[in-house]
């Protein structure tokens, strides 16, 4: 049995806050070991695992590591395989673009690639807040447990600018805006965009574009029980096949075809319900 749980922000959370999502998994006790995929995605998150820790390892690692309580998240290029064994509850903290970084304060490229110990990032509050959240049945307690978390952070929060809205119009866009409307939208030069976005998002406007409607193909494919390449490509915003399958292999690291032989071996869909 599998509950989702969808919660959009308090309002004054929504600026750079996107959801927070929760998943409560209760597996048959005759499964074993289940894995899943988790290619990049432009979304930068919070990872609270409620009921135990997640395994995971990146795809060219040979043994998986048990993650800490909560996971930073920040800009990814490498694919990850996770696994659990037992029943597990996990909740996720979706940024909306930029806002990883108003809340830490901290530039994105620092925490590149990799998740990284809450504990260190947020102090000792964050792994506080896993351990009450295990403590409670209800999905809808954990996540009043979070949102107040998160509004006890507002005073550290960094101010919204222009570039924070043109950077969610990259997503809203698929990613299909041109580089040189973002930067103006965002009030700034071609040259300070790509610095500032660097800082932001961690990649540059490009690269982040291409990310983002890499992300969208993933989680359609995801979402279909027998996945149409084609017609996946042209709705994630792709009018050619060789440049569909050139981003896929950059942020999935194989071709699609292998990629849906991967989610026969290793069924769990981390990303399909993914909404930014």
């Amino acid at each position: 049995m599998i509950q989702y749980k969808f919660f959009a922000p308090h309002p004054l959370l929504a600026s750079f806050v996107q959801s927070i999502f929760l998943v409560d998994h209760v597996l048959d006790p005759n499964e074993g070991a289940i894995s899943g995929q988790y290619p990049p995605t432009p979304q930068h998150c919070i990872f609270l695992y409620i009921k135990e820790k997640f395994k995971a390892k990146k795809v060219y690692e040979s043994e998986f590591r048990v993650r800490s309580k909560a996971v930073v998240v920040g800009p990814q290029l490498t694919r990850m395989e996770l696994t659990v064994s037992h029943d597990y509850s996990v909740a996720v903290i979706g940024f909306r673009p930029g806002g990883l970084f108003r809340l830490l304060g901290i530039p994105m490229v620092e925490i590149f690639d990799d998740g990284f110990d809450g504990l260190e990032l947020l102090g000792n509050d964050i792994n506080d807040l896993v351990e009450r959240c295990s403590q409670v049945e209800s999905l809808e307690t954990a996540h009043q447990f979070i949102e107040d978390y998160l509004l006890g952070k507002l005073s550290r929060v960094k101010e919204l600018l222009p570039i924070d809205n043109a950077l969610n119009e990259m997503i809203y866009y698929q990613g299909l805006m041109p580089i040189s409307q973002v930067a103006d939208n965002a009030c700034l030069s071609l040259r300070q965009f790509e610095r500032k976005c660097k800082e932001r998002v961690g990649f540059s406007p490009k690269v982040y574009a291409r990310l983002i409607r890499f992300s969208n193909a993933y989680r359609l494919f995801e979402k279909s029980e027998i996945p149409n390449w084609s017609e996946i490509a042209y709705l994630s915003g792709y009018y050619d096949q060789m440049h569909f399958i050139k981003d896929f292999k950059e942020f999935a690291g194989i071709t699609p075809s292998m990629m849906e032989e991967e989610l026969k071996r290793k069924p769990l869909r981390f990303q399909a319900a993914i909404r930014f």
